[in-house]
């Protein structure tokens, strides 16, 4: 919990941009070899988003617009990038285009990268500074994917990400009051994996064909245990997390979990002790990089799930490899 004398954050309103283009289970099929059965039941992708037209910056852009139209009088000192390292282009910041775009010319931006889980380590980052800010002060955490654009979908290797999906989402913070109120949040890197997914762009490779696919390289270490680590993590960061936040596993209304292959989601929630109605699988979104934890909020939402006084923990991970989950509690609104 914040200490004596400590402010608080709230997420003050959020925004979702999810692309009216799909690919469904039967062209990923096709286009990995697989059976149809084997994408739509075991990697639980009945469908997924993707996004031809806009680039990442224009649909980060897109979602921020519309959540500071709701939001006209927000001040925002601090704007944060926290999606895809697949941008519009290399060596250069969203942060600072999207501010342009924007007006906010009073404000700094920063992209802060952990891949999936940057939402979740800009939560804990922004919260932070929220929390000690003058009260008034806003900011605006904006990401956005196309990653499904450089997955190799004929190689097996990569086969955990052929659920990558496109979409945005943009999140106002505040400290003066807002729909939840931020508590804290738990965040654990394994960098035995560091080296495992990684696109063969940087300075390493200045000399080889520029390939933009995902290269994914799998050692024998990672393929024997990372499923067991991954489950071990994700359960420790959930419920460090709500204890830091003077909560237990007993208090969780809503687990807002990013896309994971079918058995793996009900694995968490069976490891935690947590009912499978207090969670959503997203089969028709797919894995839409840092905007899952948010998406998944919103379709509870949508559902009735999360009322006033509900809590709920948004969880991720992301290649390097990082578990990150925030608790958070509706503090305004029915639904």
């Amino acid at each position: 919990m914040s200490g004596d004398g400590m402010g608080k954050a709230y997420i003050v309103d959020y925004d979702i941009y999810v692309p009216d283009t799909f690919v469904s289970h039967e062209e990923l099929a096709a286009s990995t070899g697989l059976p149809d059965w084997v994408v739509r039941d075991k990697m639980g992708i009945l469908r997924k988003p993707v996004e031809r037209r806009l680039s990442v910056a224009e649909m980060a852009r897109k979602a921020a617009e519309r959540l500071l139209r709701r939001n006209p009088r927000a001040n925002v000192g601090i704007v944060a990038y926290a999606g895809s390292d697949f941008k519009d282009k290399y060596v250069w910041d969203i942060a600072p285009k999207v501010m342009g775009e924007l007006g906010l010319g009073s404000a700094y931006g920063v992209d802060i990268s952990m891949q999936c889980a940057s939402s979740i380590v800009a939560l804990d980052l922004l919260a932070a500074k929220l929390r000690t800010a003058a009260v008034g002060f806003h900011a605006l955490m904006v990401a956005a994917t196309k990653q499904s654009m450089i997955v190799d979908y004929s190689d097996k290797a990569s086969s955990f990400m052929y659920d990558f999906s496109d979409g945005a989402a943009a999140v106002l913070l505040g400290n003066s009051g807002g729909k939840y109120e931020v508590l804290e949040s738990s965040v654990l890197t394994d960098g035995r994996f560091s080296d495992v997914v990684y696109q063969g762009l940087g300075e390493r490779f200045m000399d080889s064909s520029g390939d933009y696919m995902l290269r994914v390289n799998r050692t024998e270490e990672f393929s024997k245990v990372f499923e067991e680590v991954s489950l071990r993590n994700f359960a420790w960061v959930v419920r460090d997390a709500l204890a830091k936040s003077g909560l237990s596993v007993d208090d969780v209304d809503y687990l807002a979990l990013l896309h994971m292959k079918r058995s793996f989601h009900y694995g968490i929630l069976k490891e935690l002790g947590i009912p499978p109605d207090k969670s959503i699988y997203l089969d028709y979104y797919g894995h839409m990089q840092s905007i899952d934890p948010f998406l998944s909020l919103r379709l509870a939402e949508e559902r009735g799930i999360i009322r006033r006084g509900s809590v709920a923990v948004l969880v991720s991970a992301g290649t390097g490899w990082t578990w990150g989950a925030t608790v958070i509690r509706r503090v305004h609104g029915e639904t």
